[in-house]
C-alpha cells in the first residue's frame, strides 16, 4: 500500500494516510465512528485547496497579462510574438508551476475522499455481511437447542440421556 503523503495547502498541511483507510471485523464499529471526521476534514482541506488554486489561477492569468501588455506597449512585435515572450517570461513560468502543483493538490484531495466514499461502502458491506452471519449463527443454535432460549443449548435433554433416573418406589 502507499505510504502517506503531506499536502502543503496555503499554511496547512494535510496528511493523506492510506492506513486510516484500514478496518477489519473487530475495528468496524471504531471505523465507522470516526470516518466522518475524517471526511470532513478532507472536505475542508479540499474546499482550501480549491480556493488557494482559484487565487494562483488568478495572479497568474494576471501576471500574463500583465508581461503581455508590457510586451505590446514596448513595441516588441506582433500579438502572437507577444504572447510567446509573455509565457516563455521567467516570472510566468514559476507562477504556472505554481498553478500546476496546486491543480495536483485538489485533484489528491479529491481522490483521496473518492478512496473514503468506496471505503465507506466496504465497511457497510462488511457490516451487513456480520448481520446476516450472526442472523444465521443464532438461528443454527436457537435450532439445535429445540427452539428454546438463546443460553438453553439443549442441556435439559442431553442431562436426560446421559443420567437415568432413579425410581422411588
Amino acid at each position: 500500500m502507499e505510504e502517506k503523503e503531506t499536502l502543503k495547502i496555503g499554511d496547512v498541511e494535510v496528511v493523506l494516510d492510506p492506513d486510516n483507510l484500514k478496518f477489519n471485523e473487530a475495528t468496524l464499529n471504531d471505523y465507522i465512528q470516526r470516518e466522518s471526521a475524517y471526511y470532513d476534514n478532507f472536505g475542508a482541506s479540499l474546499a482550501k485547496a480549491e480556493r488557494v488554486l482559484q487565487l494562483m489561477e488568478l495572479k497568474c492569468d494576471t501576471l500574463y497579462q500583465e508581461k503581455f501588455s508590457t510586451y505590446k506597449e514596448s513595441g516588441a512585435g506582433s500579438d502572437r510574438l507577444c504572447e510567446a515572450k509573455s509565457k516563455s517570461d521567467e516570472e510566468y513560468i514559476k507562477a504556472k508551476g505554481g498553478v500546476i502543483n496546486a491543480k495536483y493538490r485538489v485533484k489528491r484531495i479529491q481522490q483521496h475522499l473518492r478512496a473514503w466514499d468506496k471505503n465507506h461502502d466496504n465497511a457497510q458491506s462488511l457490516g451487513h455481511m456480520l448481520r446476516k452471519e450472526m442472523d444465521k449463527l443464532n438461528s443454527d443454535i436457537r435450532s439445535r437447542s429445540g427452539g428454546g432460549s438463546d443460553f438453553d443449548f439443549g442441556l435439559d435433554q442431553k442431562l436426560d440421556e446421559t443420567i437415568t433416573p432413579i425410581d422411588s418406589e
